[in-house]
């Protein structure tokens, strides 16, 4: 690893490398700790997906292909690139996931949030899921998503968040604490990723402000809807 690397860069880098060695066990451990509830999460962020003039969606952080899969498989109309900055999780899902037929609607990249090497107003919509609370800094990511949308496109982004309810609260952060990095140790033999997590989660901000960080991105429409109490949340932004 470089020295010279900006701290951006070398958490970056850190982050892909830490995903690249999870690739085997990520999909199971996400509907295990999620109690599958992920899948129905992914879903509704697909819905919210409107096809307009490019027939392009980017799929960022797109990691296994899940959210990219059932774009193509609900809009046989739209193309997808999906990007992301660890190669192995892109690989495995062309490899384990993608079907013969599909393959031509379906180009992968791997590519930085923040700099991604796609023209301008070239895509119908952007989807995200539970990837932003991994970009430092993530305003560089949302400005990418405005710069490569046509006019009324839209930015469809699922992330999770620090839950407010207070029992539910309270029990969900105990979760993320003890009990999710243990079960991490059973599946895959390493808890150190799944400590990250619950710190990306615990210190992302509240739906409320990620909504204002989206209007200073330059979206102008901004809305939120919250998904198993708070636990994740679908944000909805639309350029002007």
């Amino acid at each position: 690893m470089s020295d010279d690397l900006r701290p951006e860069d070398r958490h970056t880098q850190d982050v892909s490398e830490m995903f690249g060695k999870m690739t085997p066990w990520y999909d199971l451990q996400n509907r295990v700790f999620s109690l599958f509830l992920d899948c129905w999460w992914r879903r509704c962020l697909v819905r919210s997906v409107v096809p307009g003039p490019t027939g392009n969606v980017i799929d960022m952080a797109a990691g296994t292909l899940d959210v990219t899969l059932s774009v193509i498989r609900r809009f046989p109309q739209l193309k997808v690139c999906a990007t992301d900055i660890c190669e192995p999780m892109l690989r495995y899902g062309e490899e384990r996931k993608l079907r013969p037929n599909e393959r031509a609607r379906v180009t992968t990249m791997v590519a930085d949030a923040r700099r991604m090497p796609l023209p301008d107003g070239c895509a119908d919509a952007i989807t995200m899921a539970f990837g932003i609370r991994n970009v430092r800094p993530r305003e560089e990511a949302l400005r990418e998503m405005h710069r490569l949308l046509v006019p009324g496109g839209r930015a469809c982004i699922l992330e999770f968040a620090p839950v407010s309810f207070p029992v539910f609260g309270r029990l969900y952060h105990w979760y993320l604490r003890h009990v999710m990095p243990k079960l991490a140790g059973l599946v895959s033999g390493s808890t150190n990723a799944y400590d990250y997590f619950a710190d990306t989660i615990e210190n992302f901000p509240a739906p409320e402000q990620f909504s204002e960080e989206l209007r200073e991105a330059g979206f102008k429409f901004v809305t939120y809807r919250p998904m198993t109490l708070g636990v994740a949340n679908i944000h909805i932004a639309i350029r002007g």
